[in-house]
């Protein structure tokens, strides 16, 4: 273990939690991991921005199992980088002169229903004379709160302003959209899984209580923060079982994650089979992850549903709502090729986000192994949520959540920590906790948890703090141990 000016990397760790402590007590990894040190050593001043370079970066020159993913993936930022460096350059000269919003927004739209269209066997357009289908935003959460949007007006015409809407989470889930509810005066239950494997499940609904009227639903085919994909079978059942219950209710799949999965024609392959699900379900996307261009902040909105589309229709009218110029000349550079008929090149790039994607997963793959390989005391023996815990070969994110083990929990506990941040301390691996992911303070403090005081909440609450939540996408390989490490 290396020597930091008398001190091991341990040490350093151990020093710099305790000067963040006081303000994230549960889990500063996010701010201490080597994730931001490599950041900052590569001159990146802020992680949005960093995050794709460096994922891009995590492509080995000579990957034996794709040679030319490396140069692919940058033969196609950047290009459209410069497409968007283009735009800046007239745009400066005569700022007044250029208005991309007239051209650039349309294509950017046809661009993405023609991705839908091409990957996944989808078709939404914006058809003239019609309400739109498609939405594209600065950034997927954006979307997201439009979709909530959406949720809370659908909800006011139905019964009018007397009440607030209330969405059904299944937990744990990405924490964005609960702090969105939040913000908006939404209500949220929390529907704790059934299932060890923490899938959402249809038995799940009939743990809601009588009474509980809901008016949308946040979920995820390929989950974040689990990574687990949600068998297309088990989330067409679960949408039926929501519909069947709560025909008025809206569902917001969040599907960022699908496009990059070896399954992809598969997982919303359902959604023209039952006329309820055009009149109900709302997709979000992003090129985020499938293209590596997080700090971009690039999102869309695609639904048919015609009695939800009013809220997004009003929200889209925001100025501020859209996506920027720069934006614009970025997407249009990395997905155009969909709007314009080269069929060829618009296969190209379907193979080249599932490359990217199957990249993420095997590095996954290979960090988990070496995780468990080095630090083999601090991981449960019983892992639910990983798949397969003996080869980490699975399909879905780059996301996985390990169960710490009871040497792990009784080393923090010692220590008065969180198993989480013990096991960060030790290791030098950052996670977050996955309890952070089934509960939302915003929520609670504003007593907007339909479900509080729920004996099986609260149980389910406690159970995954014995979980951590591992991110891949640009995370470095962890330290090897000592044996008095343990």
């Amino acid at each position: 273990m290396r020597d930091y000016g008398g001190g091991s990397e341990q040490d350093v760790r151990i020093k710099v939690f305790d000067s963040f402590k006081e303000i994230f007590a549960s889990a500063p990894i996010r701010l201490m991991s080597r994730t931001v040190s490599t950041m900052r050593s590569m001159g990146y001043n802020d992680l949005a921005s960093a995050i794709g370079d460096l994922d891009w970066r995590t492509v080995p020159a000579d990957n034996p199992e794709d040679p030319f993913l490396r140069d692919d993936w940058e033969a196609l930022l950047v290009p459209a980088f410069n497409n968007m460096s283009g735009w800046l350059h007239q745009l400066a000269s005569r700022p007044l002169a250029y208005n991309l919003d007239s051209l650039g927004y349309p294509a950017v739209i046809e661009a993405w229903s023609g991705m839908w269209q091409v990957q996944l066997g989808l078709d939404f357009r914006n058809r003239p004379g019609e309400a739109p289908e498609v939405f594209v935003f600065h950034g997927g959460n954006q979307a997201v709160q439009a979709a909530m949007i959406s949720i809370a007006e659908a909800h006011r015409d139905r019964v009018g302003t007397g009440s607030p809407a209330t969405v059904l989470v299944p937990i744990p889930s990405f924490s964005c959209p609960m702090d969105q509810i939040a913000l908006q005066g939404m209500q949220a239950y929390l529907l704790p899984p059934g299932d060890r494997g923490m899938d959402p499940d249809p038995a799940d609904i009939d743990k809601i209580p009588d009474g509980v009227d809901i008016d949308g639903v946040y979920a995820m085919p390929v989950n974040n923060p689990t990574g687990r994909t949600l068998e297309p079978d088990r989330l067409r059942a679960f949408i039926e079982a929501v519909l069947d219950r709560w025909p008025h209710a809206g569902i917001i799949l969040d599907s960022v994650y699908v496009r990059l999965h070896p399954r992809y024609h598969k997982l919303l392959a359902w959604f023209d089979d039952d006329p309820r699900f055009a009149d109900s379900i709302i997709f979000i996307d992003s090129l985020s992850k499938s293209h590596g261009v997080t700090g971009l902040r690039s999102g869309a909105l695609l639904t048919r549903a015609s009695r939800l589309r009013g809220g997004v229709v009003r929200y889209a009218q925001n100025v501020m709502a859209g996506p920027s110029n720069v934006m614009q000349a970025v997407v249009l550079g990395l997905i155009g090729p969909h709007a314009s008929g080269e069929v060829e090149f618009s296969d190209y790039l379907v193979r080249l986000q599932t490359r990217i994607g199957k990249h993420l997963q095997r590095r996954r793959q290979l960090l988990l192994r070496e995780a468990f390989d080095n630090w083999g005391p601090y991981f449960d023996e019983e892992q639910p949520l990983l798949p397969d815990p003996k080869t980490f070969d699975w399909e879905g994110s780059m996301y996985a959540v390990p169960q710490l083990s009871d040497h792990c929990r009784k080393k923090a506990a010692e220590r008065e920590l969180h198993p989480t941040v013990g096991f960060y301390l030790d290791s030098g691996i950052g996670g977050v906790p996955l309890d952070g992911f089934c509960r939302n303070p915003n929520l609670e403090r504003h007593g907007l948890l339909v479900n509080a005081g729920s004996d099986e909440l609260e149980a389910f609450q406690k159970h995954a703090s014995r979980f951590v939540r591992l991110s891949f996408g640009m995370t470095p390989p962890p330290k090897r141990r000592r044996e008095t490490d343990l």
